[in-house]
């Protein structure tokens, strides 16, 4: 084992150690009181992002019920390096949208439209106009609904109405902020700001909610719960006969987060479960910047201690590790340990920080799946996975999904992401109704 991969998972478990993430809290809220700063929070607004507008319809009432200052900054263009396939992205994060809009009671239209270029351009213009307005939420609000519904028409109504940034200058101060956003820290829109850490989508509201309440335990609770998607509440009855697949990869945190969850949603709609595994992104040519990897990094810290599954001290197993995983996969399914194997492996990489790289590694997971490491090792030669692997990587492409976790509901319903089981519960029941 090299040194850095002795290291790694002592310098992971120290970036998102639940008591370094207080203690950085106190500090930064002790900071905040002794400077007399009231509350704030910046807001990361993009008028041809679904998930912002979501965003834009709560945070009025997340800033009243907290007490929170919520200065939005308005945003454009962003680094399509960090976005490896865009116009997949472009059809199903609005699909995604109003899933999470029907869920949370928000408002987005069930015949939206793809944003035109021009129109969002030039609504951009308006709110780099008006960004210090008190008006801005409504006008924000209505230039969204106009973008997603198609009416360029009223857009352009409005900016006559209420005037613009000059289009010149809109245009660098855009590129100058695509810039500076990734400097910050972050590079998605729809994404909140404050004291330190990054809040993203509806879905991450909630750890917002919570850390400002321990700061502040006198706050009442927020009548809305933000993190509805993310958990199923496994009260309907059974109905066999139905598939879910689950697109997979090892080195995916989230998917490591969603592992036990899809097991238990499987279990109680006895579900037929085909878990489909893939590479990951990096080892299919596609880079993550710095700055998408560390947040990713906190994010999945966050969310693993939320729904109370292992994580902190990570061993990175791309690469030659990843390729081990895989090649005990079909292994563990001829053994029937295929859910002991998955379970093993996530929690030796995720929590135990084991080298999946090594001999030494690799067996205590077998060992703790309940499987022979002699019988296994064997295994290791065989790259028959591949074959697989490519198979299972082109049908995702093709059901219109680039990422993991990915889950397909009975050949049909895609839904991306670990924080939506909400939303796949919500499908079965529609199937049973």
């Amino acid at each position: 084992m090299s040194i850095r991969s002795r290291l790694t998972p002592w310098l992971a478990r120290a970036i998102t150690s639940p008591a370094r993430l207080r203690l950085l809290r106190r500090w930064r809220e002790a900071r905040r009181r002794l400077a007399g700063r009231p509350r704030r929070a910046v807001f990361y607004f993009r008028v041809d992002d679904p998930y912002a507008w979501l965003m834009l319809q709560v945070l009025p009432e997340v800033a009243r019920h907290f007490h929170l200052r919520i200065e939005p900054r308005v945003l454009l263009y962003l680094d399509e390096r960090l976005y490896p396939a865009p116009e997949m992205l472009a059809r199903l994060a609005p699909a995604d949208a109003l899933r999470l809009a029907e869920l949370q009671a928000l408002e987005f239209p069930g015949h939206w439209q793809e944003p035109d270029p021009d129109a969002a351009f030039h609504a951009t213009r308006i709110l780099l106009k008006h960004e210090h307005d008190p008006a801005f939420w409504q006008l924000a609000g209505q230039l969204a609904r106009r973008l997603w519904a198609g009416d360029t028409q009223g857009i352009d109504e409005q900016l006559r109405t209420h005037g613009g940034a000059p289009a010149d200058q809109a245009r660098l101060e855009l590129e100058t902020r695509r810039e500076s956003f990734l400097r910050e820290g972050h590079y998605l829109s729809a994404t909140l700001y404050h004291e330190g850490e990054w809040y993203w989508s509806l879905e991450r509201l909630d750890h917002l909610a919570l850390r400002l309440r321990e700061e502040n335990p006198l706050l009442p609770r927020s009548p809305r719960w933000y993190g509805a998607a993310k958990k199923a509440r496994l009260e309907s009855e059974p109905r066999p006969g139905r598939t879910l697949e689950f697109f997979f990869s090892f080195r995916s945190p989230y998917s490591w987060i969603a592992l036990a969850r899809t097991f238990q949603l499987a279990d109680q709609y006895q579900l037929e479960l085909v878990i489909r595994p893939v590479l990951p992104m990096v080892m299919r040519g596609l880079t993550v910047p710095p700055a998408k990897r560390f947040y990713i990094l906190r994010d999945a810290a966050r969310e693993a201690h939320l729904n109370g599954v292992p994580f902190g001290r990570v061993c990175d197993p791309v690469g030659a590790g990843v390729e081990r995983c895989m090649a005990l996969w079909p292994f563990a399914e001829k053994e029937g340990r295929l859910r002991a194997w998955l379970l093993a492996a996530g929690e030796h990489i995720w929590s135990r920080g084991r080298d999946m790289a090594t001999d030494h590694g690799l067996r205590a997971a077998c060992e703790a799946a309940g499987l022979d490491w002699n019988r296994a090792r064997r295994w290791l030669d065989d790259d028959d996975w591949r074959t697989r692997a490519e198979g299972n990587r082109a049908a995702m492409m093709a059901a219109g999904s680039w990422g993991v976790p990915t889950f397909r509901l009975n050949h049909e319903h895609i839904v991306w992401g670990q924080d939506r089981f909400g939303i796949l519960e919500t499908l079965l029941q529609h199937e049973e109704s």
